[in-house]
């Protein structure tokens, strides 16, 4: 509607201003022209889109080994299928010679290894492997919860995170209700300074053996 709009005020004003008969005819020829190809275009569009479009072929299955495979192993099973049983972690051991001129050992706050038992808590699959999510924390010398009875809300309200760090249990082939016990070495990134610490582990993602 705009489109013929323009042309016709481009006509009237060709025709007020034009400085001749002439060039008065060639301007309103030329948008005559322009009218009807704009109109020829219209309508051909208008032809297009009433034409019926072949349906959309449905989605097949994916076949074994392909990306649909590896999608459905990501997804089949949740955090809530893996059980944690017997969670511990320990702070590394360093030596040291005191002023004695002896050898001692105390805690090394920057070096940990987390263990204890995971469990297939499905009934249906087997699992690969299993993602943790370990945090530490600098809790107030007031806090005296045992390690082991720590919750989670208390942590986040009482306590400082200084310390966060992913780890991978790969290829555990745990099949459905199978338990497995591991032990793995690791060190905290960017770690604070652990006063009163306390940690919290969590399954943050399980791949399916599919």
């Amino acid at each position: 509607m705009a489109g013929i709009f323009v042309l016709v005020l481009a006509a009237v004003l060709i025709w007020l201003f034009a400085e001749s008969k002439t060039t008065r005819i060639v301007g309103i020829g030329i948008i005559g022209v322009i009218a009807v190809l704009a109109a020829a275009y219209l309508f051909w569009r208008d032809q297009q889109s009433s034409i019926e479009r072949p349906p959309r072929e449905m989605a097949t299955p994916a076949p074994p080994g392909n990306p649909g495979r590896v999608r459905e192993a990501l997804t089949v099973l949740r955090p809530a299928d893996v059980g944690l049983f017997r969670i511990n972690l320990e702070s590394g051991v360093e030596t040291y010679f005191g002023i004695d001129g002896k050898q001692h050992e105390r805690p090394n706050l920057r070096s940990w290894t987390l263990s204890g038992e995971v469990k297939n808590l499905s009934q249906a699959y087997a699992v690969k492997d299993i993602i943790l999510s370990v945090r530490l924390y600098s809790c107030p010398t007031y806090y005296t919860t045992p390690v082991n009875e720590v919750k989670y809300e208390d942590l986040s309200l009482i306590c400082s995170r200084i310390g966060e760090r992913s780890l991978g249990l790969y290829n555990l082939a745990l099949a459905p209700q199978q338990a497995k016990a591991f032990s793995q070495p690791f060190t905290f990134l960017n770690q604070g300074n652990a006063v009163n610490w306390r940690y919290w582990v969590e399954v943050s993602r399980v791949v399916a053996a599919i």
